[in-house]
């Protein structure tokens, strides 16, 4: 799945970058299964990229939507929240993660926790001691927690940790973070424990550091993706949908609980866990709450998964009814969804509603409403500017206007910068509708029916039901051939015209030339409206180009 064609031409002199988990995921098991070498490690087959760097440009959205992943948003929370506290025991953590004595060398403890070297390492609370050094000097390049430890970590155990090294830095006010992994599977490791998990720790730093919360980077000495995902990772990269909540205006609940005050409402948040697990058929905040959003999510988290077995579908989908619309409900959604899929039928919280709605909607179900979209458009920006696009004739309006659309096109193509609040997809769309008027103010030279019926109403180009004609006709198929490729040929097919124009061709010949742009036109549309489904939802909801 393409997240952003124009930034990914330039893939190769970057590390791959993300705008959340969701698109990381997906993204990285498509390489992993195209790329990655077949490797054999402890009898297990992988696909393996070496020192993989990946970045999370919005790490906070932090919640996985992607098909086929069938991840445990419970597990991730609780795991998170074990780490805080700097616990290392079985007993709590195999509530939520049923696989945790699999990784435990004597069944009571992970021996690798990060809990414990991070909040405990030799009495320095990592945690602390990276948040006074950054408040005491926020342009520091020291600020490292670790935690791999030599001493214990080259004995042989089944818990070797995987990350072992958080770097952080502040920049512009921002802080951004830096994960060292020896090794990261993919499938368990990165989209289901490491990326969740640092993301909460990353927030909470930020608060605590006054500081805007910046992009974070992993690198993997061994990425991979065992053999036991490789049917349903290609399903998940076939069915990605290019969608989260978070574009459908689903907010966060954001932590907001002052250092001074962190212990405490952790302790008081393991202490309302403990009431939940004792009675968990209560309504959700019977036990209280501890007062910061982002736990308080956690702790509705942890109570539906004790529960949901217990009240039934119908009091499930009551009880999540009073949820807001943020991520972590959404997050329910989806995973109790998958359980009781009629609690998807009837979701109240508007937002959630719709991003489930985009989600399940057919390619051409989509195909369809873009189609109506851009003739919408056009037929207010005609209403608005009449024949103004034509005023001055070929030369000095109508290739002038196509002109700037190639141009900017090229100039994503080539650097990835484009203008402010204006797409890929917007300069496209108004690409075609530029060629499309022009098409029909060509044939309005030669004889009727060259190319639209013999009764369209005329002059041809003036008509928004030729206009519309024209649009009925466009076929978007999936693409073909690469973004490179097509960007070249748009340019050259527009030079032709424009040679065309230049030399007063005649009518037949600008119309065959116009047509080959038409068609390359089309092409970089369909391009645009398959590979990013994000995009192509932001455009149905706002109708806009510039």
């Amino acid at each position: 799945m393409i997240e952003n064609l124009f930034q990914q031409r330039n893939a190769a002199k970057a590390m791959p970058s993300y705008r959340n988990i969701s698109f990381a995921s997906v993204s990285s098991v498509q390489e992993l299964l195209l790329n990655g070498a077949d490797v054999i490690v402890k009898e297990r087959q992988t696909k393996e990229l070496i020192a993989r760097s990946t970045r999370l440009e919005r790490p906070l959205e932090r919640y996985l939507y992607v098909p086929k992943r069938h991840n445990d948003i419970v597990a991730q929370f609780a795991e998170s929240m074990w780490v805080l506290a700097g616990r290392n025991d079985i007993a709590w953590l195999k509530k939520y993660l049923p696989r945790a004595p699999l990784f435990s060398d004597d069944g009571k403890t992970w021996r690798g926790a990060y809990g414990p070297r991070l909040r405990c390492w030799r009495s320095v609370d990592q945690i602390d001691a990276v948040r006074k050094l950054l408040l005491a000097d926020r342009t520091s390049r020291q600020a490292v927690m670790t935690l791999f430890d030599p001493a214990l970590d080259y004995e042989p155990s089944k818990d070797i940790p995987c990350n072992n090294w958080l770097g952080w830095i502040i920049r512009v006010d921002r802080l951004h973070m830096s994960a060292a992994l020896r090794s990261n599977d993919v499938w368990w490791g990165f989209s289901g424990a490491n990326a969740f998990e640092w993301s909460i720790l990353h927030e909470m730093m930020a608060y605590w550091l006054d500081a805007e919360v910046g992009q974070a980077d992993y690198l993997a000495m061994s990425f991979h993706l065992y053999s036991d995902h490789f049917d349903r990772g290609g399903q998940m990269v076939s069915g990605f949908h290019g969608l989260s909540p978070y574009d459908f205006g689903v907010h966060r609940a954001a932590f907001a609980t002052p250092w001074d005050r962190f212990q405490s409402k952790l302790d008081r948040w393991f202490a309302i866990e403990a009431k939940i697990s004792a009675r968990p058929d209560a309504p959700l905040g019977s036990f209280g709450q501890v007062g910061d959003p982002l736990l308080d999510s956690g702790l509705t988290l942890v109570h539906i998964a004790q529960a949901h077995a217990l009240w039934g579908e119908g009091r499930l989908a009551s009880e999540m009814a009073q949820l807001p619309a943020c991520d972590y409900a959404a997050a329910l959604y989806e995973q109790y969804g998958r359980i009781y899929p009629s609690l998807l039928q009837a979701v109240p919280q508007g937002p959630i509603a719709d991003y489930l709605a985009a989600r399940s909607r057919s390619s051409a179900d989509m195909i369809g409403d873009f189609k109506a979209a851009v003739k919408k458009l056009h037929a207010e920006k005609d209403r608005a500017y009449g024949g103004a696009w034509k005023k001055r004739g070929e030369l000095v309006s109508i290739q002038p206007n196509i002109a700037r659309k190639v141009d900017r096109l090229d100039t994503l193509s080539t650097t990835g910068a484009g203008l402010t609040g204006e797409t890929a997809l917007d300069t496209a769309v108004d690409l075609f509708v530029y060629v499309e008027k022009y098409r029909l103010f060509l044939v309005e030279s030669l004889p009727a029916g060259a190319l639209v019926p013999a009764d369209a109403p005329v002059p041809l180009s003036s008509h928004e039901q030729n206009f519309n004609t024209l649009i009925d006709l466009l076929e978007l198929k999936p693409p073909t051939r690469p973004l490179a490729e097509t960007i070249k040929d748009v340019n050259t097919a527009f030079d032709a015209c424009w040679h065309g124009a230049e030399d007063r061709a005649a009518p037949e010949e600008k119309l065959i030339l116009a047509t080959t742009l038409s068609g390359y036109a089309a092409e970089l549309l369909a391009l645009l409206v398959h590979g990013n489904r994000q995009a192509l939802v932001a455009f149905l909801q706002t109708g806009t180009t510039t």
